[in-house]
């Protein structure tokens, strides 16, 4: 298993991010964390899916699984996770081919990850892994913009530097994955908010973190940084302030596989 078998982009972009990703994204607030506790009851075997430096998988011990497993494709990613200690295992792998033996798995839980591989093939990857009473969870953390132009401003600015076929969260276009499909039952939804205490070097990173800015040269990077800077310094709300705080929404999606009638 190498990179290749993941997005070009998020496997340049994070592998060279994964110091600031670990440094500047949040957390996932503990009230998502205890409705998905709430959706299956003692799960023995917990699969953490492009677990990233491990952000997610450090709120999964309270789960009660007696096996962990990170699994990650970006070797620099990868290398955060061993210093995990409740996780059981860290493997390099995929969507398209995880490496679990066929329905052993309880719960596959994919945090700020499945709109890079939203396709039949991972669908079809999940349902053989998942046990017949098994669970696919979807997580993302999304900056609210609702309230504050200024934040709104600040992320249509990152993402006009976007290629039009790098997949983000936002677009929803990775729900389509879910229609025409009799491998999994309709996704259902709740959304949570919580606040995130930042620096203005935290909000640069978190910038930085981003796999398409991340993958960039490091002279439009640095031109971004300053750009973006400015556009910190001129807020008024954020004046004087070093500190401050960033509300986020945090998306669950949720569902079963769907058992075969054969």
């Amino acid at each position: 298993m190498t990179t290749h078998d993941v997005n070009a982009i998020a496997a340049e972009g994070f592998g060279k991010a994964a110091i600031v990703y670990e440094q500047a994204r949040p957390t996932y607030p503990a009230d998502a964390i205890d409705f998905i506790k709430s959706l299956h009851d003692k799960p023995d075997i917990l699969v953490d899916l492009g677990a990233g430096t491990g952000k997610l998988t450090r709120l999964l011990g309270s789960f009660g699984a007696r096996e962990v497993i990170a699994i990650e494709p970006v070797p620099s990613m990868r290398e955060n996770l061993k210093n995990i200690p409740l996780i059981t295992k860290v493997l390099d792998g995929s969507a398209e081919h995880i490496p679990c033996d066929d329905h052993t798995v309880d719960i596959i839980i994919c945090g700020q990850a499945f709109h890079w591989f939203a396709n039949h093939r991972a669908l079809t990857e999940f349902r053989r892994v998942l046990k017949p009473n098994g669970l696919l969870v979807l997580i993302w953390n999304l900056t609210d913009d609702r309230e504050n132009e200024w934040r709104k401003n600040i992320e249509e600015y990152i993402d006009s530097f976007r290629s039009k076929d790098t997949p983000r969260y936002k677009t929803m276009e990775w729900k389509q994955a879910f229609e025409n499909q009799n491998l999994f039952s309709p996704i259902q939804h709740r959304q949570f908010s919580h606040l995130q205490r930042i620096t203005r070097d935290l909000a640069l990173n978190r910038m930085l973190s981003t796999s398409f800015i991340a993958a960039l040269p490091a002279e439009q990077q640095a031109n971004i940084v300053n750009e973006v800077r400015k556009m910190l310094d001129n807020i008024e709300e954020l004046r004087g302030i070093e500190e401050f705080d960033v509300k986020h929404l945090t998306d669950v999606y949720w569902c079963s596989p769907v058992q075969s009638s054969s």
